[in-house]
């Protein structure tokens, strides 16, 4: 380790000059998370997966789902699923409202969770 100790002289510009070694360069890698696609009537939109609800996060993305009461009673924010990694699995309102739609890849989007 170097111990120099500097004066009001060494100061001055142009007297001392210190070399700094260039940072290290690292790679980065970029991970694209795979989005989630949904259909509602008709109009396809895909997802950048966000922790939250899937009506939320779609909102906030821009896309426009439709809803209205967000507790899962009206059935508005139904949308079929095409794609959805990291979805949740349906919670007892969506069996209730959807019953066997699930099965056919239909969600509640105000209650399906992205994990």
């Amino acid at each position: 380790m170097n111990n120099r100790v500097f004066t009001v002289g060494s100061l001055i510009p142009g007297r001392l000059i210190v070399k700094h070694p260039a940072p290290e360069r690292t790679e980065r890698k970029i991970i694209k998370a795979e989005g989630i696609i949904v259909e509602q009537n008709g109009k396809r939109m895909e997802i950048y997966p966000v922790k939250g609800k899937l009506l939320d996060v779609a909102l906030s993305q821009g896309e426009p789902i439709q809803y209205k009461c967000r507790k899962g009673t009206c059935g508005q924010c139904t949308v079929k699923v095409v794609k959805a990694p990291g979805l949740s699995f349906p919670n007892e309102q969506e069996k209730k409202k959807l019953k066997n739609e699930i099965t056919n890849g239909y969600r509640l989007a105000c209650q399906a969770d992205i994990l």
